[in-house]
């Protein structure tokens, strides 16, 4: 009779737990923070293509028909922002250089700067150096960008399809550069990623195996030779000698010498991995395809599958820690850990 009591008592105990601090239980397992539109059917539609924390708390994501979605509360809740356009935009990046000031750009060359941490936005336009216009002037760029850095208050990079580059160097009002036009048929190079892991030392990714290094702050850039000739996503570094590419039919490669050589790792994955992220010299995420999370502890030496019971491609992570992550795929469907 008493045994029996004991374990009533453990059984109440154990579902209150459950229902008081649903997050004690099954920690480090990643969760579903935003469920994708069937199953939330709240009229807001859209895949989302890429994720920005500024902290543990706030938090950007931005995708397709310009859905831009904020959080205040690790992501638990997000709440849609509009800004004003013509005509709906695909979003492809959100970045934040600090609490305050940040850029999203998106199809066509479109740029949209805060400098209230995203109480408004305002549009920037690019220049397209070196084309002219019907009426003379230089013409707008109209290429997809698709990743920013800026290197401080004044100067920044952004990257786009078709070898796209651009530069500010008024703390993002204007931008100018260049992007190539490009006949259907031929190959089309898309620099996907920008990355700096300090003031002078920085990569870019691209389309068939573009890897570019500076080691001036962007003033100029060298092809390295990683080997392989995937569609490369995702980069990041740890530091000017650590860092890992992601890509195309799964190929993660690995740097030990700032981008000199790059070793392909083995994955035992061909779900295209859109993004990666690390968070010192051994942690480090990628996702993509099929709900892909791949996840290292000893630098890329091995990788493991995470499952989490979503088959949607994600194709942004962030990370602010080993306990803090998020990510965001098709559908509008947000992942997360640590909440």
């Amino acid at each position: 009779m008493q045994s029996t009591r004991i374990l009533s008592l453990v059984l109440v105990l154990t579902i209150s737990g459950l229902l008081i601090l649903p997050h004690t239980y099954g920690d480090g397992k990643w969760t579903v923070l935003r469920n994708d539109d069937f199953m939330r059917n709240d009229g807001v539609e859209g895949h989302l293509q890429d994720v920005e924390f500024i902290n543990e708390m706030s938090g950007w994501a931005v995708g397709s028909a310009g859905l831009i979605l904020q959080t205040t509360d690790g992501g638990k809740t997000w709440i849609q922002k509009t800004v004003e356009m013509e005509r709906p935009i695909d979003f492809w990046n959100v970045y934040f250089k600090d609490g305050n000031v940040g850029f999203i750009t998106g199809t066509r060359g479109t740029i949209f700067k805060t400098t209230d941490g995203g109480q408004t936005w305002e549009n920037r336009i690019a220049i397209n150096e070196g084309s002219v216009g019907r009426d003379g002037n230089p013409a707008v760029l109209r290429r997809r960008l698709t990743d920013t850095w800026m290197m401080d208050e004044q100067i920044g990079y952004m990257v786009g399809e078709n070898n796209t580059f651009i530069r500010t160097s008024d703390g993002g009002e204007s931008w100018a550069g260049t992007g190539m036009r490009v006949a259907v048929g031929y190959p089309r190079t898309n620099y996907e990623r920008i990355y700096f892991v300090s003031p002078t030392r920085g990569w870019i990714v691209g389309s068939f195996g573009t890897i570019m290094s500076t080691t001036d702050g962007g003033e100029t850039w060298e092809h390295q030779d990683p080997g392989v000739d995937n569609n490369l996503k995702g980069v990041d570094f740890v530091d000017e000698n650590k860092g890992w590419v992601s890509g195309q039919e799964g190929v993660i490669l690995h740097t030990q010498d700032g981008g000199v050589t790059w070793t392909k790792q083995k994955t035992n994955s061909y779900d295209s991995l859109y993004d990666i992220a690390f968070v010192d010299s051994q942690t480090g995420w990628a996702v993509g395809d099929f709900g892909a999370i791949l996840h290292t502890t000893d630098g890329g030496q091995t990788w493991t599958r995470e499952e989490t019971g979503n088959s949607s491609p994600l194709y942004a992570i962030d990370a602010l820690d080993k306990t803090r992550r998020w990510g965001v795929g098709e559908w509008g469907i947000v992942l997360g850990i640590g909440q």
